[in-house]
């Protein structure tokens, strides 16, 4: 399939780097005919990526395969059908195929707009991959559906990599999975303090009153910006638990924040016991 005419009205760059010279008419009987075979375009458009500074000119491609991606998910509600998920198949099944890497970052964040859980296995392998790890996060907790389960699947494989390791963690605690309740808890004993309150965060967002004791003792090690941050995660706990849960981490708050400039807190607490 010849693309080329769908490519040829988008715009490209002026002198200027500035995309100023846009005929929207001609474009959007470009993207209208593109939709009536989104499959066999989007099989297409990927051909045409190249990595950010490769020679050659793939702005317009690009363009294309965002536009079809944003506007695939109601062209497929109007239809009543499975285009969606079989046009984001099509994507899923590129980033197994021998493109760069940042061209794989690019089409993870089309699926991101479009993919559901059909691409969801194909995006997971990502994220233990350094430079892509990131898009494949967010990609997934977009997308949610049987996300969780490839945050945990990756976890125990990243955990010497800090920077996957948090990571997966934030995944894990954005989606509030349950079943990652043993990994937040590991998590408090991290030497790093981002991985520290990624746990406490996960915790709270499970907010599970089995983990409360663990959580208060982990909280009050933190010191400097990390205990400002753990101090608000324990009032962010508080409103998730029943008041006889919650009035347990007041009365700990009380006994721990006794400095002078914590004073504040102190004020806080005081108004949620006499409440």
């Amino acid at each position: 399939m010849d693309i080329q005419p769908y490519l040829d009205s988008f715009p490209l760059p002026s002198n200027r780097g500035i995309l100023s010279e846009i005929n929207k008419e001609k474009t959007e009987k470009s993207v209208r005919e593109a939709m009536q075979n989104p499959e066999l375009v989007a099989s297409e458009i990927v051909k045409w990526l190249l990595d950010p500074g490769a020679e050659g000119n793939d702005i317009q491609a690009r363009h294309l395969l965002h536009t079809m991606a944003v506007r695939i998910p109601n062209y497929d509600k109007k239809l009543k059908g499975d285009i969606r998920a079989k046009f984001s198949l099509v994507l899923a099944r590129a980033l197994s195929e021998n493109y760069p890497d940042r061209v794989k970052a690019f089409i993870i964040r089309q699926l991101q707009i479009c993919g559901g859980g059909e691409v969801v296995p194909a995006i997971g392998v990502f994220l233990n991959v350094n430079g892509i790890a990131d898009d494949a996060a967010q990609a997934l907790i977009a997308i949610r559906k049987n996300s969780a389960e490839q945050f945990r699947n990756a976890l125990p494989k990243i955990k010497n990599n800090l920077s996957l390791y948090s990571n997966v963690l934030h995944g894990l605690a954005e989606l509030k999975d349950e079943k990652s309740k043993d990994f937040f808890i590991e998590a408090l004993e991290n030497e790093n303090e981002e991985c520290r309150l990624l746990g406490l965060w996960g915790l709270v967002q499970i907010a599970d009153s089995s983990t409360l004791e663990l959580f208060l003792q982990a909280e009050q090690k933190e010191k400097g910006y990390s205990r400002i941050k753990s101090t608000s995660y324990c009032f962010k706990f508080a409103e998730k638990l029943p008041k006889k849960e919650a009035l347990k981490i007041y009365r700990h708050l009380k006994d721990t924040r006794t400095s002078t400039h914590e004073k504040y807190i102190l004020e806080i607490v005081e108004i949620e016991l006499a409440s």
